[in-house]
């Protein structure tokens, strides 16, 4: 069975998390782009926020890792 994995980024005191099956708080691995003038007040539909986000270091394996516990979660009995 294929799992979809997709990652959002949400603010929790913006407004509710989206709907999610599972959802995983990786705000302690993720680069935050507020803390940077130049994207503080740019989104995560901004190229360059998206740029910084999946630029920290680590992040494309933490990426790749949890999708795949998401596929043996999904796969399981």
């Amino acid at each position: 069975m294929a799992a979809a994995v997709e990652i959002v980024s949400f603010g929790y005191l913006h407004d509710e998390p989206p709907a999610a099956h599972l959802t995983i708080d990786l705000r302690e691995h993720f680069r935050d782009p507020h803390v940077s003038p130049e994207l503080r007040y740019m989104t995560a539909h901004d190229e360059p926020v998206r740029t910084a986000v999946l630029s920290t270091p680590g992040v494309a394996a933490l990426a790749l890792a949890t999708a795949a516990a998401v596929e043996a979660y999904a796969s399981g009995p």
